[in-house]
């Protein structure tokens, strides 16, 4: 099974390596290549464990974009994200109140933590725009497949639970933990988004994706709000 999974990411990896080589080899042809730099949030969606317990703090992706004809672009990315422990999602997740009401504690606290969190994905899309450079906005459609890596932190969450026997205060700290990892999965995302032509050369645009990881047990699926420029070649 392992073996299968590793020959199965190196069959893709070099898929989207020769994919984007036609790509550019393409683009040679016809002219306009186009390189562009995006920044946003990102929505984690599952599993819980990570739509639940984690927060974007940064991120984005770098794209080179190569024409295979007027409307249609084959687009390379690589992308980064960084998330941070929701300290909130983690203890709504755990009902310190239950355990006071059933244990009979005076009080019952928990203060989770954990290092960040990351995403990693290198993807080949194609990018489908029903009118290109046509006026001042052009929607357009996106999708693709690629390798994603996630990389999960343990999350630690001590549980301190407070009670007083015959005016004795007795203090007991339970030491819990969601285990994390690393997984690198196939990984399957489209969307939609408006470019706004600025000049000939420069565009800004909008985009929303839905992203999923098929990671083993539940797979990993967030949704990337981005902003971004990019130049024409």
């Amino acid at each position: 099974m392992f073996f299968g999974k590793t020959i199965m990411r190196h069959t893709l990896v070099l898929f989207l390596f020769t994919a984007l080589m036609i790509g550019v080899a393409t683009a040679q042809e016809m002219g306009g290549m186009e390189v562009s730099v995006t920044t946003g949030y990102v929505l984690p969606s599952s599993p819980m464990a990570f739509a639940n317990y984690w927060s974007a703090q940064y991120g984005g992706s770098l794209r080179a974009g190569f024409p295979l004809s007027e409307s249609v672009s084959l687009i390379g990315s690589l992308e980064y994200y960084r998330f941070t422990l929701n300290e909130t999602g983690v203890k709504e997740g755990f009902n310190t109140d239950y355990v006071k009401e059933i244990w009979i504690f005076d009080r019952v606290t928990m203060n989770p933590s954990a290092d960040p969190s990351s995403v990693v994905a290198l993807s080949a899309s194609l990018r489908v725009a029903p009118s290109p450079r046509a006026g001042l906005i052009s929607p357009y459609f996106i999708a693709g497949l690629g390798v994603m890596q996630v990389s999960m932190s343990d999350i630690s969450m001590p549980v301190t639970s407070v009670l007083t026997i015959n005016t004795n205060t007795v203090d007991m700290t339970a030491r819990n933990r969601i285990v994390g990892g690393k997984q690198t999965a196939l990984m399957l995302q489209s969307g939609l988004g408006v470019d706004f032509n600025i000049s000939t050369l420069l565009n800004a645009f909008v985009e929303a994706r839905y992203a999923i990881g098929l990671t083993e047990g539940h797979s990993t699926s967030y949704i990337p709000l981005g902003v971004g420029v990019k130049l024409r070649l």
